[in-house]
């Protein structure tokens, strides 16, 4: 009985183990992802939506472009749904209507991602 309890005790060591290796790597490669620029001033006006997956962090957005400028970014889904910290970013791209802007201060793996899916909308 002892032998059983050991083995299951192993077994869920080693699943936390792979759980924690996959998402330090997921971790590691979003904030390596590059975020292109985009040149707001050529895309047509229209509403387009984009998401990024990567494991557990995703983000998924409707970007509405007006006059050549990115007019409203709605946050479909995020890892908190509609995080203070996805709306700081959200702000942070309105504002200097790039997506080069800085990341949320703690909040790198989750801005990432947020900016990843405006860009995948804008590129379609």
């Amino acid at each position: 009985m002892l032998r059983v309890i050991l083995w299951i005790v192993i077994g869920f060591i080693a699943i936390a183990g792979l759980a924690f290796v996959g998402d330090t790597l997921n971790r590691r490669s979003i904030k390596n992802t590059s975020i292109r620029s985009v040149d707001f001033s050529r895309l047509p006006d229209g509403v387009y939506d984009g998401e990024y997956k990567r494991g557990r962090f995703s983000s998924k957005v409707r970007v509405t472009v007006l006059s050549g400028k990115v007019a409203k970014i709605d946050v479909l889904q995020d890892m908190q749904y509609q995080s203070e910290v996805t709306q700081k970013a959200v702000g942070a791209v309105l504002e200097a209507q790039s997506l080069q802007v800085d990341t949320v201060s703690g909040a790198t793996i989750t801005t990432r991602a947020f900016l990843k899916a405006v860009e995948n909308a804008l590129a379609k």
